[in-house]
């Protein structure tokens, strides 16, 4: 079931990603990651993806953007991986306004850029240094109309 991110789940959500690449090797914190997902942002959208009463994948959503929603965070927690939740908050994410889903994934992380590419997303341009010195991020675009 997908549905907003309580407050409260922030901290465990958190601690999870800030142990998980890319997070990790790209040097975001627990407390960074928690005030990211909970701090007010009239503009950035925060669902989970939930079962057996607890979320196991977390989807961050900026609308407006370039003629569409932008993926900021899209994460499964290892145990869960695998089994079509990350698609699944896609999918939900293409519903929402706009002709476009955006997303930056890290040039390191072949698994998400893999992911991306399954899910129709196509590699639009390579941001040098955008998060982190030393690290590129690739741009990557699906037309949804």
């Amino acid at each position: 079931m997908i549905r907003p991110l309580r407050p409260q789940e922030a901290p465990a959500l958190a601690e999870a990603l800030a142990h998980m690449d890319p997070w990790r090797r790209l040097g975001f914190s627990d407390d960074g990651l928690a005030g990211y997902l909970s701090r007010d942002d009239a503009n950035l959208l925060r669902v989970v993806y939930e079962e057996e009463g607890r979320p196991v994948g977390v989807l961050c959503l900026r609308s407006p953007w370039l003629r569409g929603p932008y993926v900021e965070l899209l994460a499964v927690v290892p145990d869960h991986q695998g089994q079509g939740i990350g698609s699944a908050l896609l999918a939900w994410a293409a519903g929402q306004n706009g002709g476009n889903l955006w997303v930056c994934v890290s040039a390191f992380n072949t698994r998400g850029r893999d992911f991306y590419g399954r899910n129709g997303f196509v590699e639009k341009a390579e941001l040098n240094d955008l998060i982190s010195v030393g690290e590129d991020e690739i741009l990557m675009r699906k037309r949804l109309r």
